[in-house]
């Protein structure tokens, strides 16, 4: 896919934001890994890539607070962070559930497992290790973070 856009590119002699494109690819990959490729329906992977950049404003962010004592006692700031937080950890879960849901209804559904995938490997070894959809998901969460 990323060599068919430069592709495209090159031949309307267009111009290609390169960072945006390896950004794209690496996402689908990372995507691609854990969750195979029913995970570019339903916009997941858009949705992936901003809860992505969203969590990485929310973690990178300027904290007023380390500059301005003051403001750490009213706490007003903190809370804005932490219902920010709260709201990205939910959309992240939601997320997450969704992806583990769908491949267990396929799990269900069919009986070929050729195509298995970290998800798949998660939901395969469940029971032997006593793995609930929390664990998964945190699973999922550390897997994305590290590669």
């Amino acid at each position: 896919m990323a060599m068919a856009k430069i592709n495209q590119e090159a031949a309307a002699d267009g111009v290609v934001d390169m960072s945006e494109l390896l950004h794209t690819f690496t996402n689908d990959m990372a995507c691609r890994i854990v969750s195979g490729k029913f995970f570019l329906k339903d916009g997941r992977s858009k949705l992936f890539r901003e809860l992505i950049k969203d969590t990485s404003r929310l973690l990178g962010g300027f904290n007023l607070e380390e500059y301005f004592l003051s403001l750490g006692r009213v706490g007003v700031l903190k809370k804005a962070v932490c219902a920010k937080a709260e709201g990205m950890r939910n959309r992240w879960a939601d997320l997450l559930d969704k992806v583990i849901d769908d491949r267990v209804s396929k799990r269900k559904s069919t009986s070929d497992h050729k195509d298995d995938d970290f998800v798949d490997i998660m939901l395969s070894i469940q029971q032997e290790y006593d793995l609930t959809k929390e664990h998964m998901k945190a699973l999922f969460w550390c897997d994305r973070h590290i590669s």
